[in-house]
C-alpha cells in the first residue's frame, strides 16, 4: 500500500471507530429489515397477481417498476455486505469508497417516483381533476429526481464517502429528500381531505370512507416517516456516523409494500361493500315493504233518485301500479314489492374514487322518501324507501289497516 492509501485507511478507521458498534450495527440492522420487508413484498405481490388479471395496465406497470427496483435494492445490499464484511474483512477503506451506496439512490428514486405517480393519480381524481394540484406534485417529483440523479456522479467523482464529499453533494441530497417529502405530504393530505368531504350521512358510506382513510394512513404514512427520518439523520448525523444508511436501504421497500397493500385492499373492500350493497345477494331476513295504492273517483250525477247533494260515489277499481308483477293476476290490488336501497358509494375497478351522485344523495330526500325502523329482522335503521304517490285525491297506506274516509273498494 502506498502512503496515500495508508493515510486514507487510517482516516476511514477513525471515522468508523468513532462510533464503532453503532456504525457496524446499522448495516446489519438495515440488511435484516430489508430482508424482512422483501419477504412481505413477495407475499403481497403473489396476492396481487392472483386477483389482478383484469387490473388496468397502468397499475401493472407501476407494480412492475416498484417490485423490480425493490428487488434490485436487495441484490445491491447483499453485494455491499459481501464487499464490506467478506471480501475486505478487517479493512475500513471500503466503508468510505464503495460506490454501491450511490447507485442505490437510482433504485430508490425510481421506486418512490412510481409510487408517488400512482397516488397522485388518485389525488387528482378525488380532487375533481385539479390541474393545479398535478402541477405542484409534478414539480416536486421532478426536483426530487434531479436531486437523486445529480448526487450519483458527484459522489463517484469524489471517490470518498468522507465529510468533504458529503459537503459537495449535500445540496442534491436535500433536494431529493425535501422534494420527495413534500410530494408525499401533499398527496396524502389531499386524498384524506377529499375523503372527509365525501361523507354523506349514510351509515354504510361513511363506514367505507373511514376504512379508506385507515388504508391511506397505513400505506402512505410509513414511507413518509421513513423519508423524514432519512432527511433528519443525513442532515444531523451524516458527518459522525452511518445512521442514514438504514432509512436509505429500506426506503424502497416501504414504498413498494405500501403500494401493494393499497392495491390488495380493494378486493376486501369490494367484498365488504357487496355484502352491504343492494347489488349483492338479497338477505332472507331483509325487510319487505308492502305498498297498497287505492284510487277513488267521485263524480256528480243529475236527475231523479239522486241524493240531496246531487252527488253519488262510484268507487272504481283500485289502481295497481305494476299488474304484471302481481302473482294473483291483474285484478288484484295487493302488491308485495321488495324495495332495496341504493348504495351511495361506488368504487372504480382501479380506485376508490367516490361518485358525485353519492355525495348529493342526502340532499335530495324529499317528502317522497320515508324511513322504516328496524323491526328485529336485522335490517339497518334508516333504510330509505320510496312511496308511490298519484296526482289525485287518493290515499296510500303501508299496511292493510290504513283507514281512509269514504267508501273503500278492494279486489
Amino acid at each position: 500500500m502506498t502512503p496515500q492509501d495508508i493515510a486514507f485507511e487510517e482516516s476511514a478507521k477513525a471515522f468508523v471507530g468513532k462510533h464503532h458498534n453503532l456504525n457496524l450495527a446499522t448495516f446489519f440492522v438495515a440488511t435484516a429489515t430489508d430482508a424482512l420487508l422483501c419477504g412481505v413484498m413477495f407475499i403481497q405481490l403473489s396476492n396481487y397477481l392472483t386477483y389482478s388479471q383484469e387490473d388496468r395496465k397502468f397499475n401493472k406497470i407501476i407494480v412492475g417498476i416498484t417490485t423490480t427496483c425493490s428487488a434490485g435494492v436487495t441484490i445491491f445490499i447483499t453485494s455491499c455486505m459481501f464487499e464490506l464484511f467478506v471480501y475486505n474483512f478487517g479493512r475500513y477503506t471500503p466503508f468510505a469508497t464503495t460506490e454501491l451506496l450511490a447507485y442505490m439512490c437510482l433504485f430508490d428514486i425510481a421506486t418512490s417516483t412510481a409510487t408517488q405517480i400512482f397516488f397522485a393519480h388518485r389525488a387528482y381524481k378525488l380532487s375533481r381533476h385539479s390541474k393545479i394540484l398535478v402541477g405542484i406534485i409534478g414539480v416536486l417529483v421532478l426536483v426530487s429526481i434531479c436531486g437523486a440523479v445529480g448526487f450519483v456522479p458527484l459522489y463517484i467523482q469524489s471517490n470518498a464517502a468522507s465529510e468533504v464529499s458529503v459537503r459537495k453533494t449535500r445540496i442534491f441530497i436535500y433536494l431529493w429528500l425535501a422534494a420527495g417529502l413534500g410530494a408525499d405530504i401533499l398527496i396524502t393530505s389531499v386524498i384524506m381531505a377529499s375523503l372527509l368531504r365525501s361523507k354523506t350521512g349514510w351509515k354504510s358510506t361513511d363506514k367505507t370512507i373511514m376504512k379508506l382513510l385507515a388504508i391511506i394512513v397505513e400505506t402512505q404514512l410509513p414511507p413518509t416517516i421513513i423519508i423524514l427520518v432519512f432527511l433528519i439523520t443525513f442532515g444531523g448525523f451524516a458527518h459522525e456516523n452511518y445512521l442514514d444508511v438504514w432509512p436509505q436501504w429500506v426506503q424502497s421497500k416501504f414504498y413498494t409494500c405500501g403500494l401493494l397493500a393499497s392495491l390488495n385492499s380493494r378486493y376486501s373492500l369490494r367484498r365488504a361493500m357487496k355484502n352491504d350493497s343492494s347489488h349483492g345477494k338479497a338477505k332472507t331476513n331483509q325487510a319487505v315493504v308492502h305498498v297498497l295504492t287505492e284510487t277513488y273517483i267521485q263524480r256528480s250525477e243529475a236527475g231523479a233518485g239522486s241524493n240531496p247533494s246531487g252527488k253519488t260515489q262510484d268507487a272504481k277499481k283500485p289502481y295497481f301500479s305494476n299488474p304484471a308483477a302481481n302473482p294473483a293476476g291483474p285484478e288484484s290490488t295487493y302488491s308485495p314489492r321488495r324495495i332495496t336501497r341504493k348504495d351511495p358509494l361506488d368504487m372504480d375497478d382501479d380506485s376508490f374514487e367516490l361518485s358525485d351522485d353519492a355525495q348529493d344523495v342526502v340532499g335530495h330526500q324529499t317528502h317522497e322518501l320515508q324511513r322504516s325502523e328496524t323491526d328485529g329482522d336485522g335490517v339497518e335503521e334508516g333504510e330509505v324507501h320510496k312511496m308511490d304517490y298519484l296526482d289525485n285525491p287518493s290515499k296510500t297506506g303501508l299496511t292493510e289497516d290504513s283507514a281512509v274516509e269514504g267508501q273503500r273498494s278492494r279486489r
